[in-house]
């Protein structure tokens, strides 16, 4: 039996991030891109993904508003959120919002792809 595959959506209106981030993950893992949380809701409407990694700062509401919203729909609650946090200090907003993940960035490119494939299979990466 094959593996289903992964599909990542990062939410982020930081283009050299979101270059960087097109590259990282493997060729098996699809990955979408949303510049704010109304776009990422409506292709999340489309597809449910595996995991969202969301930065903070994002929109209006960031990556806070976009993870509460998440936690509030029946078909979205369980599905993993990894906050990108710009520093420690709003580590308690992304509990607040109930992220699966926070880190503070910049994050090493394999960092981040292995901690995001590591939530789609329920298991944990520590540093």
């Amino acid at each position: 039996m094959t593996e289903p595959l992964q599909t990542v959506l990062v939410v982020t209106d930081d283009h050299p991030m979101t270059s960087e981030i097109a590259y990282a993950f493997p060729d098996e893992v699809t990955v979408s891109f949303a510049e704010d949380a109304r776009e990422a809701l409506q292709l999340m409407r489309e597809t449910t993904p595996s995991v969202v990694i969301m930065d903070i700062r994002t929109g209006s509401a960031g990556g806070y508003g976009l993870s509460r919203d998440m936690a509030a729909d029946d078909r979205l609650r369980d599905v993993p959120r990894f906050i990108l946090l710009e520093r420690r200090e709003d580590s308690w907003l992304a509990k607040q919002a109930g992220a699966t993940l926070s880190r503070v960035m910049p994050i090493p490119n394999e960092e981040l792809v292995e901690e995001a494939l590591a939530l789609t299979s329920g298991r944990s990466v520590s540093h």
